[in-house]
């Protein structure tokens, strides 16, 4: 294990980096970022402004890009950030063109030339958490926020980035050292009477340090489920309009929509958002009895799935009679809202009283768009958002961190009274596991593994 403060960054703390931190493509702007001690050297060769960028930190300037043989690129916006109150602790110039592809590889180009190296994915972060400007879980924060797919995600990232969830794991760690070092003492002083109520402190401070590591693990099984979306399962007897509901959700051709029974043998998803939320829709194998094996193993999917969505949308033919055939029992059962598809033929289904128990039922026309509204605002108000506002971990990282760290503490309280020793030594192990959360304690390959995840240019 090693601290930040030995690690070396992605390429080496005394080069100067380069990167494009907008994505490929045109567009009406772009941003290509150099960070690192010749920063403000290299970027005055390349911008021409109505002064040098040096005399004025922070100050926006408009100018002309010139590349390494004094040729004129473009015309944009330059700035200089000093370290180390930059993002990245270093010496920082960004510089902002017009959005053409051709004009960001010749500002690379350029800075290459003048003594820049191309920026490896994560490396101005990687070396913000190196020059303590973030912690780990901050940095890797950063990256939530960038890939964010809820209002609920942007809210814990950008609360993570700010150190929010530093300071609950500074917090938790504070209660764990106070309980190690009573602990301790206690060993050390083992010929001296003990005070029955220091052990029983101790033993209470661990307890609630347990309680705080499962509030905080609680709030990884929805940043999880969020981060895939949420999965809204569309099921029902073949042949209902299903595909058309998908498309029609979603507003592209997902589905292959057929007249013929049976066309969807396996589940097709699209991802729409909704409200700030991410849905997963899942179009699904009709539901029906059926001697052919491979519809039939769509069936047996297709109510395994109804097993693990968020929200179950049963839907149905609403121009012909109610459904009874044994297929649709599980799913079904299961179903927070009923869907009387083809409404523009004429509603003739009576949804049995049993089974409309509980359940909303909302008409709609898949076809012609009618009730597709109100049926958005079912599936959103069916969303178990109830399970999910917990702010917590994020990261699969972070969760077999707690877990370890929950364990020990675990082991800890078991022994405190009889094994002091070993209680100390599980106490100890809890505190280097939260120490590897916020990045004073960690492996470089796992540094490595957890910058390689962000783009090119962050």
């Amino acid at each position: 294990m090693s601290s930040p403060a030995t690690q070396t960054p992605a390429g080496n703390a005394t080069t100067t980096i380069v990167a494009a931190a907008t994505p490929r493509g045109h567009g009406g702007i772009a941003i290509v970022r150099l960070s690192g001690p010749r920063a403000l050297t290299i970027a005055e060769r390349i911008f021409h402004g109505s002064q040098r960028l040096g005399d004025s930190p922070r100050l926006v300037q408009y100018g002309h890009f010139l590349d390494a043989n004094q040729g004129r690129i473009d015309t944009g916006l330059a700035w200089y950030m000093q370290g180390p109150r930059s993002y990245t602790g270093e010496d920082t110039v960004e510089f902002s063109s017009h959005g053409s592809e051709l004009v960001v590889e010749l500002l690379l180009d350029a800075a290459l030339a003048h003594g820049a190296t191309t920026a490896q994915p994560g490396e101005f972060t990687q070396r913000a958490f190196l020059n303590g400007r973030l912690d780990l879980l901050q940095a890797e924060a950063v990256l939530d926020v960038i890939q964010a797919g809820t209002r609920q995600d942007l809210s814990n990232a950008l609360g993570a980035t700010s150190g929010r969830l530093s300071q609950q794991i500074t917090h938790l760690r504070e209660m764990v050292l106070a309980a190690t070092v009573q602990v301790e003492a206690d060993i050390d002083f083992a010929d001296e009477d003990i005070d029955p109520a220091s052990r029983q402190h101790v033993s209470s401070q661990l307890t609630s340090a347990m309680e705080l590591l499962e509030n905080l693990r609680q709030g990884y099984d929805g940043a999880r489920e969020r981060g895939s979306g949420w999965m809204v399962l569309l099921t029902g007897p073949a042949n209902v309009g299903k595909s058309t509901l998908l498309n029609a959700l979603a507003h592209e051709e997902r589905a292959i929509v057929s007249a013929t029974p049976g066309t969807t043998r396996d589940w097709i998803d699209a991802r729409v958002i909704w409200g700030g939320e991410l849905l997963r829709l899942v179009d699904s194998a009709g539901l029906r009895v059926s001697a052919d094996e491979v519809e039939e193993e769509g069936v047996r999917r297709t109510q395994a799935l109804a097993k693990e969505a968020s929200v179950v949308a049963f839907v149905v033919d609403g121009s012909q009679g109610w459904p009874c055939e044994d297929a649709n029992r599980t799913a079904l059962g299961l179903a927070q809202i009923l869907v009387l598809n083809k409404c523009d033929l004429g509603v003739v289904a009576k949804v049995p009283e049993e089974v409309q128990e509980g359940k909303v039922v909302v008409e709609i026309s898949a076809r012609t768009g009618e009730g597709l509204e109100r049926l958005q605002e079912a599936l959103m108000s069916a969303l178990p958002r109830s399970q999910d506002r917990r702010q917590g971990i994020f990261r699969k990282r972070h969760d077999e961190l707690l877990s370890g760290c929950e364990a020990s503490l675990g082991r800890a309280l078991h022994v405190l009274a009889r094994e002091p020793e070993k209680a100390a030594a599980d106490l100890q192990e809890s505190l280097r596991q939260l120490a590897s959360l916020l990045g004073e304690e960690v492996e470089d390959m796992v540094l490595d593994r957890i910058f390689q995840e962000f783009c090119i240019g962050k």
